[in-house]
């Protein structure tokens, strides 16, 4: 599906993020714009979790 890898191609920078920073976490918010810089918290078990829900459904 179209849909599908839209949304694997929006989640790969973050997928990207989990291996810098706070290794292994997601910041909590990201900036809407390119570069879409994290901001705030560095490692927010929530912002992990709707992630992995949403690859698991994909």
């Amino acid at each position: 599906h179209g849909e599908r890898a839209a949304a694997r191609s929006f989640l790969t920078p973050m997928l990207h993020h989990l291996r810098s920073g706070c290794i292994g976490s997601l910041s909590e918010v990201f900036d809407g714009d390119p570069p879409h810089t994290p901001r705030a918290c560095s490692a927010q078990a929530w912002t992990v979790a709707e992630v992995l829900r949403v690859l698991s459904s994909l």
